[in-house]
């Protein structure tokens, strides 16, 4: 049996950001970091535009284990988990029809660590390359493949 860290892995942190060019607005951002310890102008591994109370309902729906530090700090204590809530994250940010969105919980939950790890690493590479519209493509593919 394997044993689990009492320690964190990874730190989602929830923010604010503007968009917008002609008509600015402030959108809620959720920035994923590996590691316990966070450092103020780090670059995420991943930031996806979803609301705190969306990822933390759906964290609780999937069974992954994380501790709420204050508004806007969430632990987690594994990297499967991790990398489960950031490929989570990256599909729903594009969902507008919440029935999609409850779907899409119930099929994030199932799907294997080994599509998780797949589909964490892509998302990842185009966040990097290209930034939001690299992982929409993305997490446009992981909708039509699952039929969202």
């Amino acid at each position: 049996m394997i044993q689990e860290s009492l320690s964190p892995i990874a730190l989602i942190i929830f923010g604010s950001r503007s968009v917008g060019k002609k008509y600015r607005r402030s959108i809620e951002v959720a920035r994923f970091y590996p590691g316990a310890n966070y450092i103020p102008r780090a670059k995420p591994v991943f930031e996806a535009r979803v609301s705190g109370d969306i990822l933390l309902n759906a964290l609780e729906r999937m069974g992954i284990r994380f501790t709420n530090q204050g508004d806007s700090v969430v632990e987690l204590y594994s990297d499967a988990d991790f990398r489960r809530a950031s490929v989570f994250a990256a599909v729903r940010q594009i969902l507008v029809n919440s029935s999609r969105a409850r779907e899409w919980i119930d099929i994030a939950k199932a799907i294997s660590d080994l599509e998780v790890l797949f589909w964490f690493s892509k998302l990842s590479y185009h966040y990097e390359r290209s930034g939001y519209w690299g992982v929409y493509r993305v997490a446009k593919a992981i909708t039509f493949l699952y039929k969202l």
